[in-house]
């Protein structure tokens, strides 16, 4: 377990620093160092860790102004043991208060410290786990109500500050109480999470799916047209409708089963998920009043293009779900133009130098890739992989991350008879993207 824990030591006593990370990398845990409080807050902007062993007593920025720092960050924060002198034990009762999980008295024992380190990963890992069980439904596995509307709402204020276009659909199981009735309640739990997979596997992984309730589930698409959102929803509501859900009742005979959509769009930045909720269930019940089976769209949003009465995606049919919002994937082939520039700001010039730097940094990634599988050196494999997949996110080469996503999984699970067919869209999607950087930033390179 330690292996998979990173913790950052803070301390500006370099022999002390010193100290800790030796024992900690005796103990098997993968250590980050930082000098400063400065340099802490850096670490922390750029990279994840477990846990933070923190100095209280530092100069210019102190171990309370960088555990306030820790106990804002938005998402879940990491455990943080102050280690201070006997003399600081004043103060760090003021660090406890403020959120700091334990401390450990310099000069330290270090069956103490990593009794202590223990404890406080045992500690994040339940907490992590209840607050994931909080969230999430326990049937199908994606977020319930409560993680959804969490989920969405950071996705809605993140879309309101960049001035991009969020889409909201509320789907319903058409006839499910038949189901029930006819068939029983684990057969329709049984149809509940062949829906739940078919639905997850249908949309981006960046898409916000939740059950809402019962049979009704919502999807929250950050940054994409009405027209690809539509477009979305119908592939996923044609290709259920062919979908063959085993029963697993030799008397009773296979499932199909179909279902309605309501769809909409946030139209300015006072649109609440709340109005938009009601507004795409309001969508829902009329596609249910007009026989079920339909997805339903305000017609004044939608283009030209799509004729939202014959429920069929105009010039789309062919489209791969990722391509969702991807209105520049002709200027850079692989790359979501919008998703790369927002994630630095709208800085378009900013995004073209860091394209510049993927080319250069990643050129001969497959190569690498390639040797490393041949050689079945599996630390370079999950290095290579890791690294590729959290680069390929952040430019917006989607297709590329879920790809490496895949082998990513296969190289932590040492699935290694995996690692030649998962490594073959990998290379080919990478080889795409390289590709079109090259040839668009040409006198650049």
């Amino acid at each position: 377990m330690n292996s998979h824990n990173t913790i950052l030591v803070v301390d500006d006593t370099e022999d002390i620093l010193m100290l800790l990370e030796f024992d900690l990398i005796q103990a098997g845990y993968k250590v980050i160092t930082a000098h400063s409080g400065k340099q802490a807050i850096e670490v922390l902007s750029k990279q994840a860790v477990d846990l933070v062993l923190l100095d209280f007593a530092m100069p210019n920025t102190s171990g309370m102004e960088v555990l306030t720092h820790i106990t804002n960050l938005t998402e879940l924060s990491p455990p943080v043991i102050m280690l201070a002198s006997a003399t600081e034990e004043s103060g760090v009762i003021k660090a406890l208060d403020l959120g700091a999980e334990d401390y450990v008295i310099k000069p330290y024992i270090n069956k103490v410290l990593l009794a202590r380190v223990r404890n406080a990963l045992k500690l994040k890992e339940k907490t992590y786990t209840l607050e994931t069980l909080l969230r999430t439904d326990s049937l199908t596995h994606v977020n319930n109500r409560v993680g959804y509307e969490e989920l969405a709402n950071k996705v809605l204020s993140h879309a309101k500050r960049n001035k991009h276009r969020t889409a909201v659909a509320m789907l319903d199981i058409d006839h499910f109480k038949t189901v029930n009735d006819t068939y029983g309640h684990e057969a329709g739990d049984r149809v509940l999470i062949e829906f739940t997979q078919h639905l997850v596997s249908s949309f981006r992984d960046y898409d916000i799916i939740g059950r809402i309730g019962g049979e009704e589930f919502a999807i929250c698409m950050p940054n994409v047209s009405i027209d690809s959102a539509f477009d979305a929803c119908e592939r996923f509501r044609l290709t259920l409708s062919t979908l063959v859900i085993e029963i697993q009742d030799p008397e009773q005979s296979d499932v199909t089963i179909t279902v309605s959509i309501g769809l909409t769009i946030t139209t300015n930045d006072d649109l609440s998920l709340e109005d938009l909720m009601r507004d795409a269930d309001k969508l829902m019940y009329q596609a249910k009043s007009l026989g079920r089976n339909k997805t339903i769209v305000n017609p004044s949003l939608l283009s030209d293009k799509v004729d939202f009465n014959d429920n069929k995606p105009k010039e789309s049919d062919n489209l791969n779900t990722n391509e969702l919002g991807s209105t520049s994937q002709d200027k850079y082939p692989g790359i979501e133009y919008d998703i790369g520039v927002n994630n630095v700001l709208g800085d378009e010039s900013l995004f073209e130098e860091i394209l510049v730097m993927f080319y250069q940094d990643h050129g001969e990634d497959k190569q690498k890739l390639m040797q490393a599988i041949n050689d079945n050196d599996e630390l370079t494999i999950k290095s290579l992989v890791h690294t590729l997949k959290g680069v390929a996110c952040s430019i917006g080469a989607m297709d590329l991350f879920n790809h490496t996503k895949a082998l990513d999984v296969a190289a932590n699970e040492q699935n290694a008879q995996e690692f030649d067919y998962l490594f073959k869209p990998v290379a080919l999607e990478l080889d795409r993207v390289l590709k079109g950087i090259e040839e668009k930033l040409a006198s650049q390179l």
